[in-house]
């Protein structure tokens, strides 16, 4: 769609929306705030969920479209809430609204993890989110604070103070924050219905806990290796004709793994994907791996400044620690200590601290063993929780 097509703005912003792009306007932010405001508003998502808490009763009474909460507790239910018909009316017909009813829910006040941040901003690539995105609405957000009547000077000398940072971060994610995964896209083969998670967009750096069972859904759903989720996320459905718009999805679609849905998913993303390929001329594209999977080692940095890998999957984690040069010594295996504790690996050689390592989660000390091989220490960790696939070996603390 060029600039020429004759549109004016309005009625190209329409068309986007029609065709699923997410536009979010400030017009929309109002719509959203006067529709969950006043004495006859609907029940806001937080609510919801509280009240689930107290009973099975879904929304109260609430008309609207059914969508489902997934908790990363697997101890609580998986339970069925609703986006109310109100909220949809002032911000529909067309697009998907699940993104603006339940970004409330993640502005939780969390503050960003600054080493996981650092980590993350190093490598410019992250679950769910876009870091120079967010830079950007951080610069805005202060550019505005700046009074119409100082000089331009002042304005351009706080655009250079905003940098890519955890506390503009923050700033631009305190309003709460929504991404949006496909778990399956609308095509003609699904009845142009698709299933969508929506989860905290910076949920791994407010370092929220690991939701297995949201991963388990995108794995049935036919990606391989499974993605990380943080924290509790919803999925919900959407139609894409006439127009994009919300239907119902409950918390029994997602539960039954014999849903026609997630059985034919796998499919239809392999040839969504190729689809893909074929507009782009690429040669395929798969999800990253994560660190110490499939065989590939990553690398770690030990106390002593010398580097040690590490490898899992979703029972254990093996270390491989050199405890000498290259050389003619031997490794004197008395001289050998490891102190196994719930998150915590030390290992000593010659009461020299070659590694200690608090861990991302938690071990079974009874599990774990260490054998040597010529001059590398290696050390098997099994995991508390089977089936957790770490995104990194070391918790920040």
């Amino acid at each position: 769609m060029s600039n020429d097509d004759g549109m004016t703005p309005t009625e190209r912003e329409q068309w986007l929306r029609d065709h699923g792009v997410q536009i979010e306007s400030s017009a929309d932010r109002r719509k959203a705030e006067s529709a969950l405001s006043g004495t006859d508003r609907p029940l806001s998502v937080i609510e919801q969920v509280q009240r689930l808490s107290i009973s099975d009763a879904a929304a109260g009474g609430e008309n609207g479209v059914k969508f489902v909460y997934l908790p990363h507790d697997t101890s609580k239910k998986i339970q069925t809430v609703c986006l109310p018909s109100r909220l949809v009316e002032a911000l529909g017909p067309a697009g998907d609204i699940i993104p603006t009813y339940v970004k409330s829910f993640f502005a939780d006040g969390r503050s960003i993890d600054e080493k996981i941040f650092k980590d993350q901003a190093a490598k410019q690539n992250l679950l769910g989110g876009d870091m120079e995105k967010f830079a950007a609405n951080a610069k805005k957000e202060k550019l505005a604070t700046v009074s119409e009547g100082e000089p331009a000077a002042t304005a351009k000398e706080e655009e250079k103070k905003t940098t890519l940072s955890s506390s503009s971060l923050m700033n631009a994610t305190a309003g709460g924050s929504t991404e949006t995964f496909p778990l399956v896209r609308p095509s003609k083969t699904n009845k142009n219905e698709g299933v969508y998670i929506y989860l905290d967009e910076v949920g791994m750096l407010k370092h929220l806990p690991l939701n297995t069972r949201a991963s388990q859904l995108a794995q049935q759903c036919g990606y391989h290796p499974a993605p990380n989720f943080y924290g509790d996320v919803f999925v919900g459905r959407v139609s894409s004709k006439p127009m994009l718009h919300n239907i119902d999805i409950e918390s029994g679609d997602i539960m039954d793994t014999t849903k026609e849905w997630i059985v034919r998913a796998p499919h239809e993303n392999v040839l969504w994907q190729q689809a893909i390929n074929e507009a782009t001329g690429r040669s395929g594209e798969t999800q990253p791996n994560h660190a110490g999977t499939e065989g590939v080692a990553a690398e770690a940095t030990g106390n002593d400044g010398c580097s040690y890998t590490w490898l899992q999957n979703e029972e254990e984690v093996e270390l491989t620690v050199p405890l000498i040069d290259d050389g003619d010594e031997t490794v004197n295996k008395r001289l050998i200590k490891v102190n196994f504790l719930h998150q915590k690996v030390v290992v000593k050689y010659n009461n020299e601290c070659k590694v200690e390592v608090e861990l991302y989660s938690k071990i079974d000390v009874d599990g774990c063993t260490w054998t040597l091989d010529k001059k590398n220490l290696v050390i098997t960790c099994e995991k508390a929780r089977d089936g957790e696939i770490w995104p990194r070996l070391e918790s920040s603390g």
